[in-house]
């Protein structure tokens, strides 16, 4: 595999981000980074006890989404092989030299998967997925002033819903090389 490699995997709640990154982490033993990857880092920088993470940040003393920036910003500069995956991939949509995918699904494939895979009835998922869609629109216009599901913020963009996770990952990686010249 080549010594740069560097994919910002963001996607709908439910899309399947976590699974395609762990199935790329695999076949290229690549790093992988997540929002709450981030927030570890930052509590054991910090030597602050998990515990107590969530009253510190409630308190209003710091603002989370700026403290992850900063961490995946300086995780892509820092490492050549790279994956950010999940609400942590859109502080990177406009970094240059990452390669920028979008995963989507349709309501219904994400809501059963998110019901699955949490053990939550169909209504509490579908709550859940519309509580995130909301949020990461929200985060994406308020840092960027870009709609998160706009296809032109990405080099790539799957419909998971048809699609077996190792597909989506095969497909990734191939655009990658296609794309990168990898």
């Amino acid at each position: 595999m080549g010594d740069f490699l560097k994919i910002a995997l963001a996607g709908q709640l439910g899309a399947g981000c976590t699974e395609v990154a762990e199935i790329i982490v695999r076949k290229t033993g690549i790093k992988m980074f997540n929002s709450e990857a981030f927030i570890r880092k930052f509590v054991a920088d910090s030597a602050m006890k998990f515990s107590n993470f969530e009253e510190y940040i409630s308190s209003g003393e710091i603002r989370i989404d700026r403290i992850i920036e900063g961490l995946v910003l300086d995780t892509v500069n820092l490492e050549s092989r790279v994956i950010v995956e999940g609400r942590s991939a859109f502080f990177l949509l406009k970094k240059e030299g990452i390669f920028k995918v979008l995963l989507v699904a349709d309501d219904k494939f994400r809501t059963s998967r998110i019901a699955e895979r949490r053990g939550i009835p169909l209504e509490e998922a579908e709550e859940e997925i519309k509580h995130s869609d909301e949020e990461r629109g929200n985060l994406v216009k308020r840092f960027y002033g870009l709609n998160w599901l706009d296809p032109k913020n990405y080099h790539l963009v799957i419909n998971t819903s048809f699609k077996k996770m190792e597909d989506v990952a095969e497909t990734v990686l191939a655009a990658y090389k296609l794309l990168f010249k990898w």
